[in-house]
């Protein structure tokens, strides 16, 4: 599809490609054409033929590898920007390209998809004439500002998923929060990849390299440029929050894995004496002490509980089982195991007694 708007005498008018044929590059009248999903082979013909753009350009128009750029030419700037889309869902950065022809008296926007900035500004162009009276560069700034904020509701979805991913990490700690976070670390790189070049790009029109943006209008350009500075300096925290969020979920599970394995040794420490005085009392003698002793075989038994009680109190000590405030926590409660049952004989005895 391709539209036409065309400026003419302070008298607007939006059609086709019956409004191109009368325009005259001479007459100062202002052209906007916006070329939306048409086939290379289709706009050939205007870009080439009709308007001699170059025709490297004209194929970088429908490329789809082409990266922001600006290239100037003796008679028209063109330029590539990188609307961007991200689904946190999904996990996938859609990225939809704006190639631009940018001369004193015209602009056009070749797009395969549709785009919301280039709709924004078409709905708001028959309400607003400054759009174009303003010049050509000020409606690629109207569509540029659209399309550069619409990045930030992206941003704040990211702070919100790494905040949160934070959170279960400390709560509740898997391997599928590790996915995620490389999922949008992954998310992040291509975010990157695509905001720094058109920073960049931005940067050399707002210095002025352009010479079909009018110097009074240098300064909106300038205001893109601050907003996409923004932009990649928060894509850049975030990717840094998320390589330290991976890291603290590298220590949790670590610290996690420390404690099983802590626990497992003190038990196994505690299980071999045991095992020792197993052993010793299995074997197959005639004459050992305790054979034919009566009480040999509790003797035994609480020979081993002492050692492992023993062992238990050592490690504790060392803290190396509980904390302190574990162990005073758990004197609390041994204490009231032990004297709960003697309380309430005491209270029976009494009750019994009146």
């Amino acid at each position: 599809m391709i539209r036409v708007a065309l400026l003419h005498e302070e008298r607007l008018e939006q059609g086709g490609l019956e409004l191109i044929d009368r325009w005259t590059e001479s007459s100062g009248d202002k052209l906007w054409v916006d070329i939306d999903g048409s086939t290379q082979e289709e706009v050939e013909p205007l870009l080439e033929i009709r308007f001699g753009f170059h025709e490297l350009a004209a194929e970088d128009c429908f490329s789809d590898s082409t990266l922001p750029k600006y290239d100037p030419f003796p008679d028209y700037d063109f330029l590539v920007f990188r609307a961007l889309n991200l689904n946190l869902i999904e996990h996938g950065v859609a990225t939809t390209k704006l190639a631009v022809f940018l001369s004193r008296n015209y602009l056009f926007t070749v797009h395969t998809d549709s785009m919301p900035s280039i709709e924004s500004v078409w709905q708001r162009l028959p309400q607003d004439r400054r759009l174009l009276e303003e010049g050509t560069e000020f409606l690629l700034y109207s569509i540029l500002d659209t399309l550069i904020d619409l990045h930030f509701p992206l941003i704040d979805e990211i702070e919100e998923m790494v905040d949160e991913t934070q959170e279960l990490i400390f709560r509740s700690p898997s391997p599928q929060l590790l996915d995620s976070l490389l999922k949008l670390k992954k998310d992040l790189n291509t975010l990157r990849r695509y905001s720094l070049p058109q920073r960049d790009l931005l940067n050399q029109i707002s210095r002025g390299e352009s010479k079909f943006i009018a110097s009074r209008n240098r300064i909106y350009f300038r205001d893109l440029y601050d907003h996409m500075f923004r932009i990649t300096e928060s894509i850049d925290v975030e990717r840094d929050l998320v390589a330290g969020t991976m890291e603290a979920y590298l220590s949790v599970q670590a610290n996690k894995l420390n404690e099983i394995v802590k626990l497992l040794t003190v038990f196994s420490a505690i299980m071999l004496p045991l095992n020792l005085i197993a052993a010793i009392y299995g074997m197959n003698f005639v004459y050992m002490p305790e054979l034919s002793w009566r009480w040999g075989y509790a003797f035994a038994l609480g020979l081993m509980a002492l050692v492992a009680a023993t062992m238990l109190v050592f490690f504790a000590r060392k803290n190396w089982l509980w904390g302190r405030k574990d162990l005073q926590r758990l004197r609390h409660h041994s204490y009231k195991a032990i004297t709960r049952p003697v309380r309430f004989v005491r209270v029976a005895a009494r009750k019994a007694a009146k």
